[in-house]
């Protein structure tokens, strides 16, 4: 091969060499120059993570005791009706305090008819029992009864009569436990308080249905 034509293909190869050494050189630099903003962008989505994490776990702390503060406020609103729902319960057991004093007068008041009927029937001591447990209930009736009312005087004339007539049944009934509690030969005072007593107990019951269910709440017209 001569010099001239020699020298002519090593010139055209060393001009194809050069491009695709410099492309070579080129894409390396690209993939250089990517590989630290990849990694860059993974530092700053991980720092991004982290900060998430940690503003999620302060929201969960912050909820946290939300959460023990609004169940501390609860238990309080709680103990509040508590208080207030026991003295609602109180103020409710009057209309069911009344039937003990009243059945328990009245039976007195029959046994002590079977006693003026059969006085050797033996049924004395039952009156007397009869007689302590509708004294108890009385009392215990009128301390519901103001206890339902509170310290107030007011009313309409239902009212009046059914305050201080049950005021009366409680005194009365004291007062026909001690007449009971004592050895007589004779039981006309005792046996004249249990009538009345029979009498004062149905006039009560109807006044606390007045208040209860109205005016002539038993449908008699003439009364």
């Amino acid at each position: 091969m001569k010099a001239p034509s020699f020298l002519a293909l090593l010139a055209a190869s060393l001009l194809f060499v050069g491009p695709v050494q410099a492309h070579g050189d080129e894409k390396h630099g690209e993939e250089a120059s990517a590989a630290p903003a990849a990694t860059n962008g993974d530092v700053h989505d991980q720092a991004a993570m982290a900060q998430m994490g940690e503003t999620a776990d302060a929201g969960e702390s912050s909820g946290a005791h939300d959460e023990a503060g609004g169940g501390h406020d609860e238990a309080g609103g709680h103990a509040n009706e508590g208080e207030a729902g026991v003295m609602a319960v109180l103020k409710k057991l009057h209309p069911a305090t009344i039937h003990f004093p009243i059945a328990l007068f009245l039976m007195a008041a029959a046994t002590e008819l079977f006693v003026m009927r059969r006085k050797g029937a033996g049924l004395e001591s039952a009156v007397r029992v009869l007689v302590y447990g509708g004294a108890i209930g009385a009392v215990v009736a009128v301390l519901f009864g103001w206890i339902h009312t509170g310290l107030w005087f007011g009313g309409d004339t239902v009212m009046q009569v059914h305050r201080w007539n049950g005021m009366l049944i409680a005194v009365l009934g004291i007062a026909m436990a001690y007449l009971a509690s004592r050895p007589s030969q004779s039981r006309a005072w005792l046996r004249a308080s249990i009538f009345s007593m029979a009498a004062l107990v149905l006039i009560q019951g109807f006044l606390g249905g007045e208040l209860a269910h109205g005016p002539n709440h038993l449908g008699i017209s003439w009364l």
